[in-house]
């Protein structure tokens, strides 16, 4: 359990308070969708926590252990050696991301945490970050902090899941989901929801590392590894378990999308990840 100072707690009190009058008006009960007040929600430390949990559902306990194991990854900064240089790397080859697609509007980011991709937003957009983990709000690493300057700016925060989006229907420009859509429980349930609350004409952009990237076919080195992992996990040791919840290719994604009502208008290979990772942008039919 995340221990709290005194101090923080009472800085952190009335952080459901801090969310901007755009984003109290358009807040809905995330089941119903019949439009709700702050006051309505239970807040943890000063959040809204809107999160709906599919427990009798396949695949709820797997999701929940690999949901543990990235929160224990984030707060520890481990994947980045507690580095503040390794985080501007990260900086540095999400920019082009973000330079060939321009989001602005009113910006919903799920999965977004503590909504690093306003490092590459303009002023003038308005934006909000919805998250299952409440606590990842107050547990920044130093590092990422002081590399990300996005972070020291006030943040509107929603506790969520992607399959209970708690905002009205027809509600944002753009809906942002980068490395998140391999992680959730039901796929398909998430993208209906993305279709929802997308204004018409609003735009998606989800990015993702895909099973074979744009050739269709691993390469050697993800083989070598995948049977390295599936091996230790045998003789159970797990601490190189892959926790992600499904691994689709380039065209199950698209499949993913199309069948939820959108259309695909571009895709876009990272480079740095050498046609591994793909954003895709999709619009609302």
């Amino acid at each position: 359990m995340t221990e709290f100072t005194d101090n923080t707690l009472e800085i952190n009190s009335n952080i459901n308070e801090q969310l901007e009058d755009w984003v109290v008006n358009i807040l809905t009960d995330p089941v119903s969708k019949i439009s709700r007040l702050p006051n309505d929600f239970q807040l943890i430390n000063g959040i809204i926590d809107a999160r709906v949990y599919l427990k009798n559902t396949y695949g709820f306990t797997d999701w929940k252990i690999g949901q543990d194991f990235f929160e224990q990854v984030e707060v520890s900064g481990s994947a980045y050696n507690n580095k503040v240089e390794a985080y501007k790397k990260e900086i540095d080859y999400d920019r082009p991301i973000y330079q060939h697609f321009k989001m602005k509007g009113d910006i919903l980011d799920l999965g977004g945490l503590n909504g690093t991709v306003r490092e590459f937003l303009s002023k003038d957009t308005r934006f909000v970050s919805v998250d299952p983990f409440i606590d990842g709000i107050f547990q920044i690493p130093p590092a990422k902090k002081e590399a990300y300057k996005c972070l020291s700016k006030p943040l509107n925060f929603i506790g969520s899941l992607a399959e209970f989006i708690p905002f009205q229907t027809d509600a944002f420009d753009w809906v942002h989901m980068r490395s998140m859509l391999d992680h959730v429980q039901v796929p398909d349930l998430a993208l209906k929801e993305v279709y929802r609350v997308l204004k018409p004409g609003g735009k998606l952009l989800v990015g993702m590392y895909v099973e074979g990237g744009k050739s269709g076919r691993k390469p050697l080195i993800r083989l070598i590894k995948d049977v390295i992992r599936e091996a230790l996990g045998w003789i159970r040791i797990n601490r190189f378990k892959d926790h992600h919840t499904w691994h689709p290719t380039y065209v199950n994604l698209l499949k993913l999308i199309t069948d939820n009502g959108l259309e695909v208008q571009d895709s876009y290979w990272q480079p740095y990840w050498k046609d591994q990772v793909v954003y895709v942008l999709a619009s609302k039919r």
